[in-house]
């Protein structure tokens, strides 16, 4: 049976060099959301607090949970309206999530850890409704022991008392803020430790202690031999060997060390854990050949925790047949130095006290619409895609703060890697994206250099009065001829009907350079307009001096058209005219337009479209 919700919470996002291996993250985040696995868990939301550039508020924790589709009601609360609000499809919030109002996130004060100058320890929780049962899961990561020296002084160690106060004053905020009380499940790593002061003295009973002291007259390491002046333990700042006998014990099978795990008795009044059946989860070998063994750096401890607070047992199953299943994943494949440990268990439902604000049936419909859409801090997108990175949707406080390789790789922003859910491209039947072949783009020349053919064309087309009947494939003419001025050369309709174009060679480069000149000063934000305009008019410009210097040729010819009303055409023939014929309203009109004085007669040469 698949569990209707998953729980994961994670320290450390991005590993020790969070700056670096930022990028693992992205990976691991789409893995989960696109396994096999988890395709029927249709809502999920995801929370990763990255932003390491804000120092004061960066906790580096990871919150990602899975709904199931069998689940019918699910909800989650806004800590800032402190209402519950319906969980529909599949959202990743990373980056600065400071602003996101569905989760509660805080910072330790440095007081709490005074021997660290700097930390990213804290909690962040979430509130949730399923099937009208109300809880909180708490995602948490106290600090850990700095030196095995200092941490086998005294019973309780240095460490523990300070993961007590912060333990401690998290609990305390829950009970005493403003929100409504429910049962919580708060589980990370709390980095609780054995007692080493109580451990070391059972291990070293029939040993002799051997000191090695460094700088300051400080202890440096410590090394305990047998009888025979054989080393049996070694401990330093930061190695621990128990040497021999050091997987054997720590693999607790006898559960010998089950009673040196302490740090959790401080909180029986508030806090349970079911019994542990298994062996320390840290620190474990890193070799990935290798699942079994412990790292020789610390003492091995249970330092990764489920706790529940004691008001959940009123919402839990518990009886023989729903029995909770407490224990580590992984056992004997390598996971990294810290082992996940899971908890799987039962929920009443209508425990909670809320009631459902949406419709079901509703919900259903909604979900299935949703199921294959995922936000990403607002962006719809499909992580299907290679390219997805849910980076390119973060914000960080400061940026220019940010690792040049992260930085680079997340403000690239292009088309291939914010591929939005309307953009996508087309998905063939056998589920594969296949990418649009590319569009070879017109250069800015080539652009000009067809309206400049079109232009010359236009301008040597033969006219006819405009109460001539034309097809009607063809534009409109303009009602008023005198609006023209003032509309913009780029948004009139190209015409078959010519009567209105300039007669000469001469009327085509001065609407050449109005154009030009138009075009300097447009304001448009269209940037690919503004270049093909201002191509048209360098191209328009180059062509017209070369015209002009054919023109200088015939100055007789130019000044008999001008006076005599015939027509001068040069447009790569041997130059000739024809003179023009007058039309009833051409006659009546030419006071006010001698240019526009009737129709021509035919010449094949002149009509070049």
């Amino acid at each position: 049976m698949e569990p209707g919700m998953v729980a994961i919470h994670c320290q450390e996002v991005g590993g020790k060099n969070y700056e670096a291996s930022m990028q693992h993250v992205n990976q691991f985040v789409k893995a989960m959301l696109g396994s096999d696995e988890l395709q029927k868990y249709d809502r999920a939301r995801v929370f990763l607090d990255e932003d390491y550039t804000a120092a004061d508020k960066f906790t580096a924790l990871g919150n990602l949970y899975f709904i199931h589709e069998c689940v019918e009601e699910v909800l989650i609360y806004d800590f800032i309206e402190c209402k519950f609000c319906p969980v529909e499809g599949r959202e990743v919030l990373s980056g600065n999530i400071e602003n996101i109002q569905i989760k509660e996130k805080a910072k330790y004060p440095q007081n709490f850890f005074p021997e660290f100058k700097w930390s990213r320890k804290g909690f962040l929780r979430t509130r949730w409704n399923i099937n009208n049962c109300v809880f909180d899961l708490i995602n948490i990561h106290l600090f850990h022991d700095a030196s095995n020296i200092v941490a086998l002084q005294k019973s309780p160690s240095v460490y523990s008392e300070n993961r007590y106060r912060a333990l401690a004053h998290t609990l305390q905020r829950f009970e005493t803020d403003q929100f409504e009380k429910f049962p919580y499940f708060i589980f990370g790593d709390f980095n609780f430790r054995l007692d080493l002061h109580s451990l070391l003295k059972d291990l070293t009973e029939k040993t002799e202690a051997n000191e090695i002291r460094g700088k300051k007259n400080q202890i440096s390491k410590l090394s305990y031999t047998d009888a025979n002046n054989k080393v049996v333990l070694t401990i330093e700042s930061k190695y621990f060997d128990h040497h021999e006998k050091h997987n054997e014990i720590f693999s607790n099978k006898d559960k010998m060390l089950n009673k040196y795990d302490k740090e959790l008795d401080a909180y029986k009044d508030k806090l349970y854990e079911y019994s542990i059946d298994f062996p320390p989860s840290y620190p474990f070998s890193e070799d990935v050949s290798d699942g079994l063994s412990y790292m020789k750096t610390r003492c091995p401890s249970w330092c990764d925790r489920i706790l529940l607070s004691n008001s959940t047992k009123d919402i839990l199953y518990s009886d023989e047949k729903m029995k909770p299943k407490y224990d580590i994943i992984g056992k004997d494949v390598c996971m990294g130095d810290h082992k996940p440990v899971y908890l799987l268990l039962r929920l009443k439902k209508g425990k909670g006290k809320q009631t459902p604000v949406f419709d079901t049936q509703t919900s259903v419909e909604r979900r299935k619409m949703l199921a294959h859409k995922i936000s990403i801090n607002g962006e719809t997108v499909d992580l299907a895609h290679d390219q997805i990175n849910i980076h390119d949707f973060a914000e960080f406080e400061k940026t220019d703060q940010l690792i040049p390789e992260f930085r680079f790789s997340i403000k690239s922003k292009s088309s291939t890697s914010m591929i939005r859910q309307q953009r996508l491209p087309e998905v063939e039947d056998d589920g594969v994206f296949q990418d649009e072949a590319p569009k070879k783009t017109k250069s800015f020349q080539d652009i000009a250099r067809q309206v400049y053919l079109m232009e010359n064309a236009l301008s040597k087309w033969p006219r006819r009065p405009k109460s001539r009947h034309h097809s009607s494939s063809s534009e409109d003419l303009a009602e008023d001829d005198k609006s023209r001025d003032d509309v913009d050369p780029d948004e009139v309709s190209v015409h078959t009907d010519i009567s209105e174009l300039s007669d000469t060679e001469n009327d085509t480069q001065a609407e050449n350079k109005t154009l030009t000149n138009t075009n300097s000063n447009s304001h448009s934000t269209d940037d690919s307009e503004l270049r093909k305009r201002s191509g048209v008019g360098a191209n328009l410009s180059n062509e017209n001096k070369n015209e002009e210097s054919r023109l200088k040729d015939i100055p007789q010819k130019i000044d008999l058209s001008e006076s005599q009303n015939i027509s001068v055409h040069g447009g790569g023939v041997d130059l000739h005219e024809h003179e023009c014929i007058k039309s009833k309203d051409a006659q009546a009109n030419e006071s006010k337009n001698k240019e526009r004085s009737g129709r021509k007669k035919r010449c094949p040469t002149c009509v070049v479209l």
